[in-house]
């Protein structure tokens, strides 16, 4: 009985860590939609995904090449889908953002924490849980209640921004499926190496090379920080996290880069605090705290039934 008690407080440990990992790396993606919305004023879309996610490929490739050598052959098949995957819903992402403001983007892609758990549902044919379920709405009507305008439209980026939302969501339960079935630091190497590839041909096939070496200091210091801060180091830590926490938990804390995004530009002097901002995060925080708590009631409630079996 005592090995099973420790044995449940590290799997709670192990849980929150991996928890708190992706709380900070959701800051670093709420500070990637107004970078890359500037970026944008002097760099074609695909050519900044494109020389974002090289840059990012070779940064792992440099030092993970070791894991990713070690990945067999259907595990670097099943890692290269991945990627090529996330190289379409990075397309919704970057056109999206020229045809809406990167804010407005940032709480419609938030809106893949509510379809996490019915997607979960329909692949594995059973819910993630009443807790997890809770917590995913709350975390979503937080973020509606943030991002609502009396004079909101819907516009052609909008409905390729809840594209975006859509490829996210999917992104997280592929990535919690097989950063459990292989290594996860290979993963990623051979996942971004993959986006790479697949975003290179599609920027020459479809848009002419800039002139890179006209591009000012300031421009390549914005495409370095997206490259690694923004993706490489991100999506490293996300899969390794994701084979300990839970997806909808992954869903919940990924998504707060939204709210993040807009802490960053009230930081900056481009947004303004107001009454439903503080509202929204309130709500969004108590759906966190929700989901975070799961893990100790789930371990309060088995042992009140064993209490009183």
């Amino acid at each position: 009985m005592e090995a099973e008690r420790k044995r449940r407080s590290g799997d709670v440990r192990t849980i929150l860590l991996a928890d708190m990992a992706m709380l900070v790396i959701a800051v670093f993606w709420g500070s990637g939609f107004g970078v890359s919305s500037w970026l944008l004023k002097t760099i074609s879309p695909m050519w900044l995904l494109a020389v974002r996610f090289t840059l990012s490929a070779l940064f792992l490739a440099c030092v993970l090449w070791r894991r990713m050598a070690a990945l067999d052959r259907k595990q670097m098949v099943l890692a290269g889908g991945l990627g090529v995957f996330l190289g379409f819903v990075f397309f919704a992402h970057i056109f999206g953002l020229q045809l809406t403001t990167a804010g407005k983007q940032s709480f419609i892609a938030g809106s893949n924490v509510a379809m996490v758990p019915f997607l979960y549902a329909l692949f594995y044919r059973r819910w993630p849980g009443a807790v997890a379920t809770v917590a995913a709405l709350l975390t979503t009507t937080g973020l509606l209640i943030m991002a609502f305008t009396p004079s909101m439209a819907w516009g052609m980026g909008d409905g390729l921004s809840l594209l975006l939302a859509l490829g996210i969501a999917l992104h997280v339960l592929i990535v919690g499926n097989l950063s459990r079935r292989m290594d996860p630091v290979g993963l990623t190497g051979v996942q971004m190496a993959a986006t790479a590839v697949f975003l290179v041909l599609a920027a020459a096939l479809f848009e002419p090379m800039p002139h890179f070496g006209g591009l000012s200091p300031k421009i390549w210091g914005g495409v370095v920080y997206v490259a690694l801060c923004v993706t490489a180091i991100p999506f490293l830590v996300q899969n390794m996290a994701q084979r300990y926490s839970p997806e909808t938990h992954a869903a919940i804390l990924l998504s707060l880069e939204s709210p993040f995004g807009y802490v960053i530009a009230i930081l900056l002097g481009q947004e303004v605090l107001n009454a439903q901002v503080v509202l929204g995060g309130v709500v969004i925080l108590s759906g966190v705290l929700l989901a975070e708590s799961e893990p100790f009631l789930r371990r309060f409630f088995s042992r009140a039934e064993v209490t009183g079996g």
